[in-house]
């Protein structure tokens, strides 16, 4: 009797670990800011697969295969070193003007250019504790192709989620 009264006392233990677990990686997932009703995990499979230097039709969610560093013809000198990872470029062919939140599913640096020019890149996050998502950045987009340079990460496909961010917040 006192053993089943253990084994009860230790399950409920190990239910609420579980659930405080769960409630800290959600709070540190709502420090990345997305928008109206988009949840955190975009990354679901399977994911559209380029290679890079390829281009895509428009902003999206896609998995970017990546090559060594050293081998990647960047459209600009990245203002990061080349460090012996891995990285890749893609362009984003028709993109509407507004902002954008760029989110990498591992450690990387990532660069927005358009118009031969490097964007700023404000609201910068970065996760190791929100399953899915560990880096994103915010861009104003100017409304004609977007090329993104990828670098510093150390696996060999990345993906990526490219979403346009609302200009309002809804609260509830």
């Amino acid at each position: 009797m006192r053993t089943a009264l253990i084994a009860r006392i230790l399950f409920v233990l190990f239910l609420l670990t579980g659930a405080a677990g769960a409630a800290a990686q959600d709070e540190n997932c709502r420090n990345f800011s997305w928008s109206v009703g988009r949840t955190i995990d975009l990354f679901d499979e399977p994911l559209p697969t380029v290679q890079s230097a390829q281009s895509l039709p428009k902003e999206g969610v896609f998995a970017l295969q990546l090559k060594p560093v050293a081998d990647v013809i960047y459209m600009m000198t990245p203002e990061r070193g080349s460090d012996g990872s891995w990285g890749a470029t893609i362009t984003l062919e028709n993109v509407p003007a507004g902002r954008y939140q760029i989110a990498l599913s591992d450690d990387a640096w990532v660069e927005a250019i358009q118009d031969n020019k490097r964007l700023v890149t404000f609201a910068s996050k970065r996760s190791r504790e929100c399953r899915g998502v560990r880096h994103s950045v915010d861009v104003d987009v100017q409304g004609e192709p977007l090329t993104l340079q990828i670098g510093g990460a150390h696996v060999g496909r990345l993906n990526i989620a490219v979403v346009r961010v609302w200009p309002f917040e809804w609260r509830w």
